[in-house]
């Protein structure tokens, strides 16, 4: 009995036991089937009674009942999730129903129902397994006494051509559901590939190239969104604005393949001492603008401070050790400034510390 993978295991159990209370409704239709028959027989032919208990209803009910038994310990107590095993087993509940009643003329069509639990699978090789085990079956119904002499010639043939129709028909619903299926993992993936597409045009709208840092339109959207949370629900808010100190000596002396590794460099010593509710940005060339929430002035200085230290121990061997200094504008909000008055105060300040002499952080609260 094949055994599949613990990866789709889960899909063909809840198919296996949805299959299973399928056949179990078959088991209880027949045993309903057959209480009718007994109320018929009760009343019409009260002598058989005890006949059609024990060979109507008790035998071919206990066979039944075997056979789900059977494939209960196998599916929920062994694990093994066989589709041949459980098509076998649909096929042997509907040739008890066949064998049990003879005499009823059609039965033979029950043989297309475990034909058609095939389909679930969406799998031919499956389809085609079912159709040749339901033709064996219902050659093999041909050899009992009983069922030859209830079943002409022309009818046998009828119910072969019926169950080749019905292989058929299952085989073109399986061609068509593949084909949608087709169609829908091609939709899917094409929304994948716009999805990605998609993201990656935000990606590029809202971040720096080089730095990886937020672009100055970003920055610029989230100055609007900080400084309205700050009036709002006063949350402590400051900007500093940092530039890179002989930035321009740098990339003439170096070139500027050798700015760019400065830039990425100081772009990340920044990002790792910042915390996660601060926002980094690459405001222009040299120049870059942090958002500060939920610290005090004092703390949010000392961040800046340690900032601008850990910038200027930062070896840069493209430039034979020479180091990179920054020069910070430091400025804390408060709710008589506009957001453009609060920018260009920070600002003001980043060019108060460039002209004390650089490498410094000015602020002002």
């Amino acid at each position: 009995m094949e055994k599949y993978h613990n990866l789709s295991r889960m899909d063909y159990k809840q198919w296996f036991e949805k299959i299973l209370g399928f056949y179990w409704l078959m088991v209880i239709i027949s045993v309903l089937g057959q209480c009718i028959g007994l109320f018929v027989t009760f009343l019409n032919y009260p002598d058989w009674i005890s006949e059609f208990l024990v060979y109507k209803i008790i035998l071919p009910t206990s066979v039944q009942l075997l056979i789900m038994l059977g494939c209960v310990y196998f599916i929920k107590v062994k694990k093994i999730y066989s589709s041949r095993f459980l098509t076998i087993s649909g096929t042997l509940v509907a040739l008890v129903i066949i064998l049990t009643h003879p005499d009823v003329p059609g039965l033979q069509v029950m043989l297309l129902l475990p034909m058609s639990v095939a389909l679930i699978y969406f799998d031919k090789s499956k389809l085609l397994f079912s159709f040749i085990v339901n033709m064996v079956a219902l050659s093999v119904i041909y050899i009992f006494p009983a069922i030859r002499e209830s079943v002409s010639e022309y009818e046998f043939f009828s119910y072969l051509l019926s169950l080749f129709a019905g292989y058929f028909i299952y085989l073109a619903i399986l061609e068509r559901g593949n084909e949608v299926l087709q169609i829908v993992k091609k939709a899917s993936e094409k929304e994948k590939e716009l999805l990605v597409k998609s993201t990656m045009m935000e990606r590029l709208t809202k971040i720096d190239a080089l730095t990886n840092l937020y672009n100055h339109k970003t920055f610029q959207e989230y100055l609007d969104q900080f400084v309205e949370q700050s009036l709002k629900y006063e949350m402590p808010l400051q900007l500093a604005i940092l530039d890179i100190d002989n930035f321009k000596t740098i990339n003439d002396t170096y070139g500027h393949s050798v700015g760019d590794l400065v830039l990425k460099r100081l772009a990340n010593a920044i990002v790792d001492k910042v915390t996660e509710n601060d926002i980094v940005a690459r405001y222009g060339g040299e120049e870059f603008a942090l958002l500060l929430t939920n610290k005090s002035l004092e703390e949010t200085y000392q961040l800046i401070e340690d900032i601008r230290l850990h910038i200027s121990q930062i070896n840069h061997e493209e430039m034979k050790a020479v180091k990179v200094t920054v020069s910070i504008g430091l400025k804390d909000f408060n709710a008589g400034l506009s957001k453009l008055h609060f920018f260009k105060q920070a600002d003001a300040l980043l060019y108060k510390a460039k002209r004390n002499g650089k490498n410094q952080v000015m602020f002002e609260n």
